[in-house]
């Protein structure tokens, strides 16, 4: 359980986003559009059909490589707001808030050590002369924000996948990003898989799927051992350097030309 991080904010990296990936799309129900689940990644941006050409069309695994150890930049979980047309308001890490500022146009810093209620205050802003059934809407919620280079694609630069799901996704991939740094000491430009599937409720009396994103290595449990023994022998080494040399060389994913 992280949002909250004593980390230093770092500078933006000079990478282009190129586009962002979804388990989700809009559909049309009894004459309104509303947000539906999917067990494929939906790959949106002006480079989409760039990922298609090499992994088709219903994709559900991506070789991905993460280009920094830093979570705050390839694996960042936040606190957001919205409006209730769904713009963002503000955002935040349980200290630190951004919150929108009409007047300057731009969103303002503030701290709870200098407004100690500025969530509740954000929530009661927001809910002003709204429909009960539209005020109870307005929360904060985590997300949950993975960057990474898509292995194979001819680009330079990084697709966005973000994530609300709170009891599934954002614990299973952030303890795993977690789990990796501290298993490996890094994890930057090592070979992982982004999956996504349908899985069925198990809890009494409901009956529903959903989807859910797991972060696989894409090397075996053996050459992961031999990779944490090396790097704590060696704890400046670079462990994709190792891995290339000495671990398992990562499966290659059927294009979508064979």
């Amino acid at each position: 359980m992280r949002i909250q991080s004593d980390n230093t904010p770092s500078r933006q990296s000079a990478l282009t986003e190129l586009g962002r990936i979804a388990v989700g799309e809009r559909v049309e129900r009894s004459g309104q559009v509303v947000p539906s689940s999917i067990d494929s990644f939906r790959i949106r941006g002006d480079h989409a059909e760039v990922v298609h050409k090499v992994y088709g069309e219903t994709i559900t695994e991506l070789p991905i490589l993460f280009y920094s150890d830093q979570e705050e930049i390839v694996c960042n979980e936040r606190l957001e707001i919205r409006t209730i047309d769904g713009k963002l308001f503000g955002y935040g890490d349980n200290h630190t808030f951004h919150i929108w500022n009409d007047e300057l146009k731009k969103y303002a810093v503030t701290t709870t050590d200098r407004r100690p209620q500025i969530m509740d205050e954000t929530v009661a802003f927001l809910q002003k002369n709204l429909h009960p059934s539209k005020a109870r809407l307005i929360r904060w919620l985590p997300v949950l924000t993975l960057r990474f280079v898509i292995r194979d694609i001819p680009l330079l630069g990084y697709w966005q996948f973000s994530t609300r799901a709170v009891q599934t996704t954002i614990p299973n991939l952030r303890n795993k990003f977690d789990e990796y740094i501290k298993l490996f000491g890094s994890v930057q430009y090592l070979p992982f898989l982004l999956k996504v599937k349908k899985v069925k409720s198990n809890k009494p009396g409901m009956v529903y799927q959903y989807p859910i994103v797991d972060l696989v290595p894409q090397f075996s449990f053996e050459t992961a051992h031999r990779l944490a023994r090396y790097l704590r022998e060696n704890p400046n080494a670079d462990a994709s350097h190792w891995l290339n040399e000495q671990g398992d060389k990562p499966q290659q994913l059927s294009s979508a030309e064979e």
